[in-house]
C-alpha cells in the first residue's frame, strides 16, 4: 500500500478511500491455493457490504486493474468509474504468458535474483538512479513476500480471463492512464484497448511504477472523477 501514499493525501481532500491488499500482499492472509478473480470479487463484495458502500470508483494499478475490470464485469451496477492505471482489461498475449511461466520457474530457484530483476523492470534507467533509495526499500519489502504468494499472483495473471468485451457493453465510465515508457505492459497494447472501447487514453511519461515516479501527473489525469 505504500506506493499509494503519493496520491492518497490529495485524493482524501475530496474523496473517501478504501484500500485493499491483494491476496498474499501487504497485511492480507496468504492463500494456500492460487486465487481467482471470483475470490477477489467475493472478498470485495463482502467488504463493501461491511462498509455500507453501494457504489464506488475503482482505481487499479497493474494487477489491481485486472481485478478491477473483473469486478466491474461482474458487478456493473456498483461501479461509478473504472480507472485502469498501467493496466489492461484483456488477457495476456501468448508471449506474455510464456514469460509468466519462465518467471514461475526462476523464482522457485532464485527468488532474490528474481525479485531484484522484477522490481528493476518496473522503472526506466533514469528512474532507477533517481529513486534508488525507495527502490531499494521496495526490493527489501518484496523479499518478504513468500514464493508461494508470488507464484499465485503470476498464475492468476497468466490465466485470467478477458473483461474487455464486457467493458465495451457496460454503461460505466472507463479511463486508461498509461506510461509511455512502460516495459511491463506495452503502451501499444493499451492503445489498442482504448481504440476498441472508443475512448481516449491518458498518457504519462514514466515507467510502469507511475504511482511512485509520477504521482502529480496521475492526479492531473483523474480530474473527471465524480
Amino acid at each position: 500500500m505504500q506506493q499509494w501514499e503519493h496520491i492518497e493525501h490529495q485524493l482524501l481532500v475530496h474523496y473517501s478511500i478504501l484500500k485493499i491488499d491483494l491476496p498474499g500482499h501487504g497485511s492480507s492472509h496468504e492463500s494456500k491455493t492460487p486465487f481467482t478473480a471470483a475470490d477477489f470479487i467475493e472478498a470485495l463484495n463482502f467488504i463493501l457490504k461491511q462498509e455500507h458502500i453501494d457504489r464506488l470508483t475503482i482505481l487499479g494499478h497493474s494487477m489491481g486493474g485486472y481485478l478491477g475490470a473483473a469486478f466491474a464485469k461482474a458487478n456493473p451496477k456498483k461501479i461509478i468509474s473504472l480507472i485502469m492505471l498501467n493496466s489492461i482489461a484483456g488477457k495476456d498475449p501468448k508471449e506474455k504468458r510464456l514469460l509468466r511461466d519462465r518467471a514461475i520457474q526462476l523464482i522457485q530457484k532464485h527468488k532474490e535474483a528474481y525479485v531484484s530483476m522484477a522490481v528493476n523492470n518496473l522503472f526506466t534507467k533514469v528512474e532507477l538512479e533517481e529513486f534508488k533509495e525507495r527502490i531499494h526499500k521496495m526490493k527489501m519489502k518484496a523479499q518478504t513476500i513468500s514464493i508461494e504468494s508470488i507464484v499465485h499472483s503470476l498464475l492468476y495473471m497468466r490465466d485470467r480471463e478477458s473483461s474487455l468485451q464486457e467493458l465495451k457493453n457496460l454503461d460505466i465510465r472507463v479511463i486508461y492512464i498509461f506510461s509511455l515508457q512502460d516495459d511491463i505492459i506495452e503502451p501499444a497494447l493499451i492503445k489498442t484497448e482504448c481504440d476498441y472501447l472508443n475512448i481516449q487514453g491518458k498518457t504519462i511519461d514514466c515507467g510502469h511504477m507511475s504511482l511512485l515516479t509520477n504521482p502529480a501527473n496521475i492526479l492531473e489525469k483523474m480530474y473527471f472523477i465524480e
